[in-house]
């Protein structure tokens, strides 16, 4: 599992965030999530300190 993983994190570390978006459905996923990585470190270095999420379910969100 961890080749696996460390596979998508070196394709998603030489995605040129500059360029064009992707034609292919991964390759757009990975171009997004390293614009969104580069956003995130952007906003970190900004406030000094590592951005932060929460989330909160309320009971199964099968129950629709």
């Amino acid at each position: 599992m961890s080749n696996y993983l460390d596979e998508i994190a070196s394709n998603i570390d030489s995605i040129d965030i500059n360029g064009k978006v992707p034609a292919t459905e991964t390759e757009r996923q990975y171009y997004f999530i390293a614009k969104a990585r580069e956003y995130v470190r952007k906003k970190s270095e900004k406030l000094g300190r590592p951005l932060r999420s929460f989330l909160c379910t309320f009971g199964c969100q099968m129950d629709i």
